[in-house]
């Protein structure tokens, strides 16, 4: 009998052992992040592509406007996003806002809405024509374009290369559709030996190179000329160089196609921050 109480304490002390342990807390899960050569741990949404691998930069230099217009300048300010890593780099995506800005030189146009105001005057079809001093408007002026431009590319991918990142360099290739915001007006260059100067109907800022807007108009401050909504593309090649592991120096190449015929180039540096 007290061989067998013996026997039930032991079983009954080895069951509670056993129990116990059951309860013990089990250790934390290994890490998720990585760790350097040096050990220290780098968290990282995208590995091998920097901290996260986002940037935002801002951007100028010169540009080739549309229209015949010409030489320019281009500002504006970008945001990569990256999306995936690919063969030999990575592919990010891209938002894009530009604004540019240029004047033409002078060249001649025909003003048919001053032609038909000096046969009003009671000027002969060809006096009309000719203009002063045989009929009181020109109909033919020497104008220059004003162009502003506001291109938005709601949607790019840009693809960087990352075989020379041990020298700081990564080239990268880019596409993307854009939304551009065209306005443009003309203003008449001033001839003093014409008979009409001034500001009157054909001779201030011309929308379409044809007439100026009423005067109350501009009294209450409102731009003259003539805006169009385009839809295009581009295309972009540069070099980012890394100066820090925060902070990038980028020089790149920009077409756009600008409608079905305009084509807008530009060059320009920029500043990237990264995180």
């Amino acid at each position: 009998m007290p061989g067998r109480i013996l026997m039930a304490l032991l079983v009954a002390a080895a069951l509670g052992a056993g129990e116990a342990r059951g309860q013990e807390p089990q250790g934390p899960p290994p890490p998720t992040s990585t760790r350097t050569s040096a050990g220290a741990e780098v968290h990282e949404l995208l590995p091998d592509i920097g901290r996260i691998g986002s940037a935002v930069g801002i951007l100028a230099g010169p540009s080739w406007n549309p229209y015949d217009v010409g030489r320019g300048f281009q500002l504006g300010g970008f945001i990569d996003l990256p999306l995936v890593r690919v063969p030999g780099g990575k592919l990010s995506y891209e938002i894009l806002i530009a604004f540019s800005a240029g004047t033409s030189d002078p060249f001649p146009t025909t003003n048919a809405v001053a032609y038909v105001a000096n046969l009003a005057a009671g000027a002969s079809p060809a006096d009309a024509l000719a203009g002063p001093p045989r009929a009181p408007f020109p109909v033919t002026r020497d104008v220059t374009t004003r162009l502003h431009l506001l291109q938005v590319a709601p949607f790019s991918l840009k693809y960087q290369i990352q075989a020379f990142d041990h020298l700081r360099i990564r080239p990268y290739f880019g596409a993307g559709l854009d939304f551009v915001v065209v306005i443009t007006r003309q203003d008449p260059v001033r001839d003093e030996s014409l008979a009409f100067t001034g500001t009157a109907p054909f001779d201030a800022a011309l929308i379409a190179a044809l007439i100026a807007q009423a005067p109350e108009l501009t009294a209450r401050k409102i731009p003259t000329g003539q805006g169009n909504m385009e839809i295009g593309g581009h295309a972009m090649a540069g070099v980012e160089v890394r100066v820090s592991r925060g902070l990038s120096l980028n020089l790149d190449y920009r077409f756009t196609r600008v409608g079905s015929t305009g084509s807008l180039h530009s060059v320009n540096a920029a500043l990237g921050f990264h995180w």
